[in-house]
């Protein structure tokens, strides 16, 4: 005897699977606490890297226009466009130094431990 098919051509146990992705493996406390603490640290380096671009933005706006009393000048532009790439390089390096690269070994090591 088999069981009744659906219209799409399997029982409501296979569709299920299908729509879950199969098996789903259960991550462990830590492994959870693990995973939010590197979402945390990303989204800390996120915000420090867009502050530290804001600032030094700021910082040479304030200093080259209003400080020195320098004008806008047309001749000038790929200067100051020179500047702020450069300012945004600062700001993808402090990003990537904010994530940890020891941080999937750490995991690694502490989930080994648990095990034992």
């Amino acid at each position: 005897m088999q069981p009744l098919k659906s219209a799409e051509g399997g029982d409501a146990d296979e569709r299920e699977r299908k729509r879950s992705g199969g098996a789903k493996k259960e991550k462990s406390v830590l492994q959870g606490k693990l995973t939010k603490l590197a979402v945390q640290i990303g989204k800390a380096g996120l915000l420090m890297s867009a502050v530290t671009v804001i600032i030094l933005v700021l910082y040479f706006v304030i200093d080259t226009f209003v400080v020195q009393g320098r004008a806008w000048l047309a001749e000038c532009t790929p200067v100051y466009v020179q500047y702020w790439v450069k300012f945004f390089i600062i700001g993808v390096t402090v990003l990537v130094v904010a994530v940890p690269e020891g941080l999937p070994l750490a995991v690694t090591i502490s989930l080994a431990y648990s095990v034992k």
